[in-house]
């Protein structure tokens, strides 16, 4: 029973940790999209928006990506759009995969880079706010089912057993 559980511990334990680092990347995703934004309308080239976002601490879980990409520009050599093209794939995020990738099409079509990241801070934006949204419904739906099962269900069997006594058939309670 010990190998095998340890062998399905070790087997899973990676999914599992990939998806609960996406889920924090994601979080964090948004608002470090709009600081690349406000960034990004200043002028500055794309490598320096990356050298900023690594190197601030706000955003503790996408810095480690960020690091990842700024590691291959300044380590191995690699231009922007290759370094960010190859961290997209390994990057256990799908919306920083289609961000990268975004971004890697913008700066090699010409594209205007901050109006990228606008558009696209808007709807990561609008993907928080839903998933906002529906936690909070979902979070309505637990606390309905606490107050009817723990709250309501006892004061209405007491108030049938009270009037049941007051009529005074037996029960055989």
């Amino acid at each position: 029973v010990v190998p095998v559980a340890t062998f399905g511990v070790l087997y899973i334990y990676p999914s599992t940790e990939r998806s609960s680092l996406s889920k924090r990347i994601n979080s964090e995703l948004p608002f470090a999209v709009i600081h690349m934004s406000a960034i990004s309308g200043s002028g500055i080239a794309p490598s320096e928006i990356f050298k900023i976002i690594g190197m601030s601490k706000e955003y503790p879980f996408l810095r480690r990506e960020i690091r990842k990409v700024l590691n291959q520009i300044n380590i191995y050599g690699y231009d922007l759009v290759t370094a960010v093209g190859n961290v997209s794939k390994s990057t256990p995020s799908t919306k920083l995969s289609e961000l990268f990738n975004g971004i890697a099409t913008t700066v090699n079509s010409g594209g205007s880079l901050p109006d990228f990241f606008e558009k696209r801070a808007e709807t990561l934006l609008a993907d928080y706010r839903m998933e906002r949204e529906a936690f909070t419904k979902t979070a309505e739906t637990f606390m309905d089912i606490y107050i009817s099962v723990v709250i309501a269900a006892p004061m209405i069997l007491m108030l049938l057993l009270i009037m049941i006594s007051l009529t005074g058939m037996q029960t055989g309670f």
